[in-house]
């Protein structure tokens, strides 16, 4: 027991750096981002399906339509509701000029958000996603589930030249001058089918009651559009040299592909950009397939005696220990695909480009051509002739880990996940999370939590909901770490519609 405290309490202040969740609904957004632990209804299929047999509630089977969450990390962000609810639009749809424009009064504050301390490549994601429907039965020793899913992501960075013309001197480098323009973009829809069940060869592991439980979740993908561009371009002086690296990977498909390939043979940035409908979201572009895998240990403590009587009784004094590894497989795409590949490159150059950028690289949808366009002295897409044809791509891979603790009406919990492919959703680094629920009626849960990023605060959340004997209806948001001290910020909102329980 102590061990497993120890445990608990370490993921709950390790955090070191925000990069990867595998799903998001109100429960687990209010209490941090994490939940490999603490989901049990469908949604688990996608974090850790093993959790499909932890009786939580009564009733053996549950089902739900609609939930819906979206996840902002802005260059920029606005107190005010209504400003924060254009912002996240401009983040999300076809580039518009006038959205991401900054001027020389906005630049220092921009800088010193977006480039803390030693950081030269800002790292921001954008994400939106919607579980349309979900059910899960639940045995003795078994459960099964079925969920469908749809989600988007984009992860975007810019290097701090861009913005600020100076050299930075960084530990274990030479000065630097640091360019790099990064767009990852990748929209999945899945349906998903869950199994879990009791191993009672691996139970009896210590005096008190427990339960071992392995859960698997097959799915069926479909790709959307897809994007993955990395243009490695910095100067650096060494001893007086000057010198320029680049190097430029580029894979497109779907809309990407399409306004890339219209951009190769002539046309301007915005022109291309024509290729964006708002009509796009289910275009098929791409099929694969994945697996999300986990193992869930639960201790039950006191008189609970749920372990021994799954479906019977909820579990009310427990501890969890859970081990989960999520989006195990590929996509191949094979609609409008198009790539540049640029190798490493060195030379010696005479001096630095001096212009500066006059917008914000928020990652929306076309800028990036624009963005090369307007601002870069060498462009990587000219002088480079791109290739057509498939490819395919890893899914978000990762791996998660979690302890919660379970007293009655009172629940802590931690979480550590570790990203092992870079895409839109996750980069291979560490994420952490904290939360708490309290249960001041056994109807209402109230639920707060924190994530970390580069050991500072990177959001806090705040989530509650109404829980009777046949229904539930769930609602969440997140904050900037100062909005308890200044005006609030919102950068994501998660709501469920009802869930039903019988």
């Amino acid at each position: 027991m102590r061990q497993a405290l120890f445990t608990l309490l370490f993921l709950c202040v390790s955090g070191i750096h925000l990069q990867a969740q595998p799903v998001f609904t109100p429960r687990n957004m209010a209490l941090g981002g994490g939940g490999s632990t603490y989901l049990t209804d469908y949604h688990t299929n996608f974090y850790n399906p093993a959790n499909l047999m932890i009786q939580d509630r009564e009733g053996s089977f549950s089902f739900g339509i609609g939930t819906g969450s979206f996840l902002l990390g802005g260059m920029r962000n606005y107190s005010n509701l209504n400003d924060q609810i254009q912002n996240a639009r401009d983040y999300t749809s076809t580039y518009n000029p006038t959205a991401a424009a900054i001027d020389n009064a906005q630049r220092e504050e921009f800088l010193e958000k977006n480039y803390p301390g030693n950081t030269l490549i800002s790292d921001k994601r954008s994400r939106y996603e919607a579980t349309v429907l979900g059910m899960k039965w639940q045995r003795n020793d078994k459960a099964f589930s079925i969920a469908v899913r749809t989600r988007t992501a984009s992860n975007y960075g810019a290097g701090k030249g861009w913005y600020a013309n100076q050299f930075e001197n960084i530990e274990g480098r030479p000065p630097t001058y640091e360019r790099s323009l990064v767009h990852r973009f990748q929209r999945l829809h899945e349906i998903s089918l869950g199994y879990a069940e009791s191993f009672q060869f691996l139970t009896n592991l210590t005096p008190r009651l427990d339960n071992f439980v392995i859960g698997i979740a097959p799915k069926f993908v479909i790709g959307g559009s897809y994007l993955n561009a990395n243009w490695t371009n910095f100067y650096e002086n060494n001893n007086g040299n000057l010198e320029y690296i680049e190097s430029f990977s580029y894979d497109a498909s779907g809309e990407f592909g399409a306004s890339t390939a219209a951009y190769s043979f002539g046309s301007t940035a915005d022109a291309a950009n024509a290729e964006f409908t708002s009509n796009d979201y289910f275009d098929v572009n791409g099929f694969g397939a994945g697996l999300d895998i986990g193992i869930t240990y639960l201790l039950t403590l006191g008189n609970d005696l749920s372990a021994v009587r799954p479906n019977q009784q909820p579990t009310q004094k427990s501890l969890r220990l859970s081990f989960s590894m999520t989006d195990i497989g590929f996509v191949s795409y094979n609609t409008d695909e198009i790539s540049y590949s640029i190798k490493k490159d060195t030379t010696v150059v005479s001096s630095v480009p001096g212009n500066l950028a006059d917008e914000y690289f928020i990652g929306s949808q076309g800028q990036y051509l624009h963005f090369v366009q307007e601002f870069a002295s060498v462009n990587p897409f000219l002088g480079t002739t791109p290739e057509r044809g498939g490819f395919s791509t890893l899914l978000p891979m990762a791996i998660h880990g979690g302890a919660l603790l379970e007293i009655n009406r009172l629940k802590l919990m931690g979480d550590l996940s570790i990203g092992l492919t870079n895409s839109a959703f996750n980069s291979p680094k560490a994420i952490s999370s904290a939360g708490i629920e309290i249960r001041p009626f056994t109807f209402l849960p109230l639920r707060g939590g924190i994530q970390f990023k580069a050991q500072r605060p990177e959001f806090i959340s705040l989530g509650m909901a109404i829980e009777t004997r046949y229904w539930d209806l769930s609602l969440a948001a997140q904050f900037t770490p100062d909005s308890f001290s200044s005006a609030p910020v919102v950068t994501g909102v998660s709501a469920a519609t009802l869930q039903f329980h019988f």
